[in-house]
């Protein structure tokens, strides 16, 4: 199966098997908030650690999408950066991320909106920074860098502002990166992972919290790299030169004999979820997540046989979406819910629901992936694909410039 690369004439192959692999992850990052939204009703903390430690799905894609830029657009930029290649770049990378993340935007400022005007008191911690200010960074994909206390609008977005500045820089870095050797490129992966324990160790302290709720203070005992709307470019760029270095390491085919076995895959996925399930470091749980993309990457007959089902292929077809809509549909949900309690109660304020037993719970969590697997086929459809097209379509030839 081959890819076309839009900076370019000619096709590359496709790798199969990374689509559902970002497809999981996307529904492991829904299972994840649908825990936190049910207090912990599906995996109660007690019991286990290991949805709590999901977010590290989203470094699972800042690695990910280092690896795919460097297949797909890295020979466009290997000596040097032009202007129209970066045109052109700049151009396919915002057709492909920006029309949703609008969509996702624009439909939460408006429920929000009407939700405020039917009397519906805000949810205090999904909208706590919510205003004018934020709409605009999040509307120029700044919300992640450093301007604010707290997630705003569409939380998830936060990461979709950090890998669009890691796009930016990406061209730049083609070259330089190209003319390592391997132990250049080792030293660049530990540097990945000195940032990684920077976050750790130095930033999650002084990561700041609103004022208003003083109990989401993070454990720095914890030994996370859970920042987001604070030092999440840091976080992102880590994942992000880490793929690139997969790239490189994918391309001289290091570690395949061991790599392209589907039990070698098994192994990785259970040693990560273990690591986990027991609330280890998160330094320790990153180090499985290169090889895991490797094992993908290379392939083996058993795990191209899984990959090649067609359920899978979609769901990851439909990951963007999926995780860019679920939360406005979480949203939707807990509005409607305080909107029916609050003519309900006696008080006209809304109550609270019970937290759910673990049958009705997960039965509740599947519910909602259906409903969210439903409208991500339609975003994709009817959103992310045709403006993709429309947006590339528009991308002009112009003169070769040489920025570096």
């Amino acid at each position: 199966m081959t890819l076309e690369n839009p900076l370019r004439g000619n096709r590359v192959s496709y790798l199969s098997n990374l689509t559902p692999m970002r497809g999981i992850a996307a529904i492991l990052t829904v299972i994840l908030h649908c825990n936190l939204f049910m207090s912990d009703a599906l995996v109660p903390a007690s019991a286990s650690m290991l949805l709590h430690r999901m977010y590290l799905m989203v470094d699972f894609f800042f690695i990910l999408s280092g690896f795919i830029m460097c297949y797909v657009y890295g020979s466009r930029f290997n000596e040097r950066v032009t202007k129209k290649e970066f045109e052109k770049f700049t151009i396919a990378r915002f057709s492909r991320v920006y029309p949703l993340h609008l969509t996702t935007l624009l439909f939460t400022i408006v429920l929000f909106f009407f939700s405020s005007r039917l009397g519906v008191p805000k949810l205090m911690i999904m909208e706590v920074d919510n205003n004018s200010y934020t709409m605009l960074t999040n509307l120029l994909l700044l919300q992640s860098m450093n301007l604010h206390n707290w997630f705003s609008w569409v939380h998830a977005s936060w990461s979709i502002s950090t890998e669009w500045w890691a796009y930016m820089v990406f061209p730049f870095l083609v070259a330089p990166f190209l003319k390592l050797n391997s132990t250049g490129r080792g030293l660049i992966c530990v540097a990945c992972f000195a940032g990684y324990a920077i976050i750790t160790f130095l930033i999650i302290p002084i990561v700041p919290f609103p004022p208003t709720m003083p109990f989401l203070k993070e454990n720095p005992a914890d030994l996370t790299i859970n920042v987001a709307y604070q030092y999440g470019f840091l976080r992102c760029l880590c994942g992000f030169i880490l793929g690139m270095m997969m790239h490189h390491a994918y391309s001289d085919g290091w570690g395949k004999k061991f790599l392209g076995n589907g039990w070698t895959m098994v192994i990785l996925t259970i040693a990560a979820f273990t690591c986990m399930h027991f609330y280890l470091p998160d330094l320790i749980t990153l180090v499985f997540f290169p090889l895991l993309l490797l094992c993908g990457a290379y392939g083996s007959p058993a795990v191209n046989r899984l990959f090649s089902l067609r359920p899978l292929q979609r769901i990851g077809d439909w990951s963007f979406s999926i995780y860019l809509v679920h939360q406005p549909l979480l949203f939707v949900i807990f509005k409607t819910m305080d909107y029916i309690s609050m003519h309900r109660s006696k008080t006209g304020l809304p109550v609270d629901p019970p937290v759910p037993g673990f049958f009705i719970a997960w039965t509740i969590c599947l519910g909602f992936l259906a409903l969210t697997l439903f409208v991500a086929r339609l975003t994709y459809r009817y959103v992310e694909n045709p403006a993709r097209r429309w947006l590339n379509a528009k991308a002009a030839s112009t003169p070769a410039v040489v920025l570096n």
